[in-house]
C-alpha cells in the first residue's frame, strides 16, 4: 500500500508540473503572419494622408482609413462614440487583423512586430505574400520607394 501511496504521489507531482508546460506549447500564438504593401513612411500625418489620396487616385483602388482618426497618445484610433466590445478610446487595431486586400490605408508602426516606432505607414495592400508583391509591383509604377515587409499582426485580445 506504501509503494502505491508514493507511486500516485508520484503521478500526481508529475501532472503538477507537467501542467503549465503542456499549457505554454499547446496554447495558439495570438499572432498571425501578414505581407504588406508600403508606399510611405513618415512622422506626419498629413504627409501620409495627401499621399494616401494621391495613390488611390493614381492606383485607382479603394481609400479606406478603417474609420480612423491621428491621435497623439497611440498614433492613430477609432472614434470616440465606436461601439466595440473591445475598444475603450483610445482604440487602434493594426491592419491585417481582420482585413487582407488591395485598398489604400494609414496605419500606425507601433503596432506591427519589428517596425520603427512612431511612423504613419501608407499601406497599399495586406495579405499573403504573393498577392502583395504583385500589388508592390504595381505601386512601383508611381512609389519607386514602394516595398513588401512581412511582419506579424496581433489577433488575441484586445481589452
Amino acid at each position: 500500500m506504501l509503494k502505491f501511496m508514493k507511486l500516485l504521489l508520484s503521478i500526481l507531482f508529475v501532472c503538477l508540473i507537467a501542467k503549465p508546460i503542456l499549457a505554454q506549447v499547446t496554447e495558439p500564438e495570438p499572432y498571425i503572419k501578414k505581407s504588406f504593401c508600403i508606399i510611405l513612411s513618415t512622422k506626419s500625418y498629413t504627409e501620409a494622408d495627401k499621399v494616401a489620396q494621391q495613390a488611390a487616385k493614381k492606383l485607382n483602388v479603394k481609400l479606406d482609413y478603417r474609420n480612423l482618426e491621428p491621435n497623439k497618445k497611440i498614433g492613430l484610433t477609432l472614434p470616440k462614440d465606436t461601439e466595440d466590445p473591445e475598444a475603450s478610446y483610445p482604440f487602434y487595431y493594426a491592419r491585417g487583423r481582420f482585413d487582407n486586400g488591395n485598398y489604400i490605408s494609414i496605419e500606425y508602426s507601433n503596432a506591427y512586430v519589428g517596425f520603427a516606432k512612431g511612423y504613419y505607414i501608407v499601406i497599399a495592400s495586406s495579405g499573403d505574400i504573393a498577392a502583395v508583391k504583385k500589388d508592390a509591383i504595381a505601386a512601383r509604377k508611381y512609389y519607386k520607394q514602394a516595398y513588401v515587409k512581412n511582419t506579424k499582426v496581433y489577433v488575441g485580445c484586445m481589452h
